[in-house]
């Protein structure tokens, strides 16, 4: 049996973890690549196939010093700083991740690896036509979509240039059982268990949920069998509005409570749908979702019931 092998920065985080053992079970030899030995590793390192590789995100150019004469195919690339919360307003650490994935391109020259996956974000297409109107006001969060845009261009670019071929992601809203963030459908969660009606907009606003490890499998799929230097969009693939996620959430948790739609005012922006191919990454790889919305929300509760918090 064939290993492949493959590099995975950001491979301790919640989506890198997943996507780390994805690949093993596909018969992978997996370099994860981790900021440094005081990192935490716990996730992944006692996994089969997997070497730990410390590099932080601003010296990429030792790579291949690092890794030097293994056999690699692609290099999936999540690391990012900054990528929620009060960070996403940080001009120069968004651009500080738009220089270390330039820098990353860099080292794969060296190395010779000739495929790219980069976890884009829906947010780009959030606001991407957006940002070329007059007359518009951004917030500050804004600088997170711009980094992620920024990069995908310079990538397009330095890809041309080395004859790299890029397949860059647009990833939806994703959670799992282990995500231990304060994202949003943690937040429902513990609101309903805890009898507390979380505040919400009217929430007509269409959205996207996929289960981690569904993405997991889905860059996996991008990278092994996408079209050469194509954007992908990765997610369910059945957006709806964003309240009917919402009920069918605080059904399963909590049916008696009120769901807290409507009572603040919606002042963000939408993800058009409309302009986006949500099933171009399943034309292209033959790639589909396994977890329902109704089964990943209950993999969710249990786990947060088991927890005890």
């Amino acid at each position: 049996m064939d290993v492949k092998g493959a590099i995975v920065t950001g491979a301790n985080g919640f989506m890198g973890h997943h996507l780390v053992q994805t690949l093993i079970d596909n018969d992978y030899k997996v370099y994860a690549v981790i900021r440094s030995e005081e990192s935490e590793v716990s996730c992944i390192d006692q996994l089969p196939n997997v070497k730990l590789v410390y590099c932080d995100m601003k010296n990429w150019d030792s790579l291949p010093e690092k890794i030097d004469g293994a056999q690699i195919e692609y290099v999936y690339h999540l690391a990012w700083a900054g990528s929620s919360g009060d960070l996403r307003k940080n001009y120069e650490l968004q651009m500080e991740n738009v220089l270390s994935t330039c820098k990353l391109i860099e080292a794969m020259k060296r190395m010779q690896i000739k495929r790219l996956l980069v976890a884009g974000s829906v947010t780009q297409l959030m606001y991407r036509d957006y940002l070329t109107e007059d007359q518009i006001s951004p917030e500050m969060v804004t600088c997170y979509a711009i980094g992620k845009i920024s990069a995908e261009y310079l990538c397009k670019c330095l890809c041309t240039e080395y004859g790299i071929d890029l397949c860059w992601t647009y990833i939806s809203n994703f959670y799992g059982a282990d995500d231990t963030t304060n994202n949003f459908i943690n937040f429902l969660i513990r609101s309903y268990t805890r009898g507390e009606v979380p505040s919400l907009t009217s929430a007509e606003q269409f959205a996207d949920f996929a289960y981690v490890t569904d993405i997991a499998r889905a860059l996996m799929y991008a990278c092994e069998k996408g079209k050469k230097n194509t954007a992908y969009y990765v997610g369910y693939g059945h957006p709806r509005p964003l309240k009917e996620f919402i009920i069918e959430l605080r059904n399963i948790v909590n049916e008696k409570i009120e769901s807290g739609i409507g009572l603040k005012d919606f002042n963000g922006h939408n993800v058009d749908f409309t302009k986006i191919d949500v099933e171009k990454l399943t034309r292209d790889t033959g790639y589909r979702a396994e977890i329902c919305f109704e089964d990943g929300i209950r993999l969710c509760c249990d786990a947060y019931l088991q927890g005890g918090k």
